[in-house]
């Protein structure tokens, strides 16, 4: 069983000691009993005799089998110490007595011993399970320590040590969930980290050419007045990609709780329109909105607006001028749908599975002043509504994105 423990080796020992003791024990009860058949031979022996001698011409089977009166042991007991046999006698000179003594010690020695036996037998099977037990659990550990975060003891059982099982088994799974939990921060970090990276070498290095252009150029007004104006754009540039990745990121990491409340669809997506009305009339193209004035949607209206307006924005780009973007919702007892589509280019199917992914940029795409974060946001937004999000797109005919949210609840 391997070597034994402080607590294992002083319970063995104390369990001989109790052993050896009830050995000694054993032999003083089978000497105590020796004495008392002693003493009750004698006075059968005084009995049998004084029977005899009182009634000497009579011999009758009762002087052995009924109770001697008190004259008849008297009497015996006179006649037979005169021979020197009373209480005083040796044991050994009484061989039925030696016999019964040692019969006695013999069978309450075995009687001992098996109990013993038993004793130290189960001990022995408990301690080789409980031995191979623990090495297993220390196997496991070991294991767990090494980097298998799935390992496990093995205890179906309950009570003793299973307990103590359960309770480690319980300890990894919070230890693995929470290496689990720092290995997806590390992560998130890194991957924010390098898509600032990404996002800002272009306009930083742009900014930077820009300045020494200036310095080089401090007397040409027209040319500074030029720069500046690139520059500016640059910057806005940086701006809009580190605003959209600071609420990507909290987003991300569930920092932002939406506080939802009954919101008029209606009205909101005419604040949505009001963002763009502008741009709109700009270019040429027209914004149509369609669906009954009472709809209510529980959502976070801020959040919400800035997820339709991101899809809004993105069908502007790439709708040709005089295009039309058309936003219509309704609602079912299950879910409210919101769809937003154009007559713009499409999407190329290439690019559908694609368009959601941050800073994703199409091959076959000529826009060259988005960031590719607005749909990301915009998924993002909407899922954090338990809602969900599709496109469907043709080329040359124009794109649908469909927003659907379940009505089961307002949490």
């Amino acid at each position: 069983m391997g070597k034994l423990g402080k607590e294992t080796k002083t319970l063995l020992i104390a369990v001989t000691a109790i052993c050896l003791v009830s050995f000694l024990f054993a032999g003083g009860i089978a000497t105590l009993l020796a004495k008392n058949f002693q003493q009750e031979l004698l006075l059968h022996d005084y009995g049998v005799a004084g029977h005899l001698m009182n009634n000497e011409n009579e011999l009758s089977i009762s002087a052995f089998t009924s109770l001697p009166n008190e004259n008849d042991i008297e009497c015996g007991r006179e006649a037979l110490a005169s021979i020197g046999y009373d209480e005083t006698v040796s044991m050994r000179f009484l061989p039925a007595v030696q016999s019964y003594r040692n019969q006695a010690m013999l069978f309450v020695f075995l009687l001992l011993v098996f109990l013993f036996g038993a004793i130290y037998l189960s001990l022995f099977l408990y301690f080789r399970r409980q031995h191979k037990a623990f090495n297993n659990a220390e196997n496991t550990i070991r294991q767990f320590l090494d980097g298998n975060t799935t390992s496990r003891i093995e205890c179906s059982q309950a009570g003793d040590w299973y307990s103590l099982f359960h309770d480690i088994n319980e300890m990894a799974a919070i230890l693995s969930a929470h290496a689990e939990n720092e290995r997806q921060t590390k992560e998130f970090l890194q991957d924010i980290i390098s898509d600032v990276s990404h996002q800002m070498k272009t306009p930083l290095s742009a900014l930077k050419m820009y300045h020494e252009i200036m310095e080089s150029h401090k007397d040409d007004a027209a040319t500074v007045s030029s720069f500046t104006e690139k520059s500016q754009r640059e910057i806005k540039r940086m701006e809009d990609v580190i605003y959209t990745l600071l609420k990507l990121a909290r987003l991300d990491a569930g920092i932002i709780q939406m506080e939802k409340a009954p919101e008029n669809l209606s009205v909101l997506m005419q604040d949505v329109l009001e963002r763009f009305e502008t741009w709109a009339e700009r270019e040429h193209k027209t914004i149509t909105l369609s669906g009954k004035k009472d709809v209510v949607l529980s959502c976070d209206a801020l959040w919400v607006s800035e997820a339709i307006g991101n899809i809004v924005k993105n069908a502007l780009e790439h709708t040709e001028n005089g295009g039309h973007i058309g936003v219509k919702w309704s609602q079912s007892p299950l879910m409210t749908q919101i769809e937003i589509s154009d007559d713009g280019k499409g999407i190329h199917p290439e690019d559908l599975y694609n368009i959601f992914k941050r800073f994703y940029r199409s091959r076959f795409s000529s826009d060259v002043h988005g960031i590719g974060l607005g749909l990301p946001l915009a998924k993002s937004i909407v899922e954090a509504h338990g809602g969900t999000i599709s496109v469907t797109s043709s080329l040359d005919a124009g794109t649908t994105f469909t927003l659907n949210f379940l009505n089961l609840t307002d949490e």
